[in-house]
C-alpha cells in the first residue's frame, strides 16, 4: 500500500510539473528536472543530461522531460521515487 501512496504521489508531482513547464519553461521547475535527472541517470543516461542541459534548446529539454517522465514511471525503485518525492516537497517550500 505504501508503494501505492508514493507512486500516487509521484503522479501528481509530474503532472504539476508538465503543466507548469508548458506554461512557463523548463526553467521554472529546474529543481525537480535536476532531481529527475540524477534520479533516471543509470536508467536514460542521455535523456537526464539533455534534460538538464540548460545551454541547448528548450525543445531538447521538453522531449528529454518526456523520455524522463516515461523513466521515472516504469522503471525507478521505490527508493528513488521517495527522492523525487522529497525534492519536490522542497522546491515547494521553497
Amino acid at each position: 500500500m505504501e508503494t501505492d501512496s508514493a507512486i500516487a504521489e509521484l503522479k501528481k508531482i509530474l503532472d504539476r510539473t508538465a503543466h507548469s513547464i508548458v506554461a512557463d519553461g523548463t526553467h521554472s521547475k529546474s529543481r525537480v528536472l535536476q532531481a529527475m535527472a540524477a534520479a533516471t541517470r543509470d536508467v536514460s543516461p542521455g535523456a537526464a543530461a539533455a534534460l538538464i542541459d540548460w545551454e541547448s534548446s528548450e525543445i531538447a529539454r521538453l522531449r528529454a522531460f518526456g523520455i524522463v517522465h516515461g523513466v521515472v514511471l516504469r522503471d525507478l525503485p521505490l527508493r528513488a521515487i521517495r527522492q523525487l518525492i522529497g525534492a519536490s516537497a522542497h522546491e515547494l517550500a521553497a
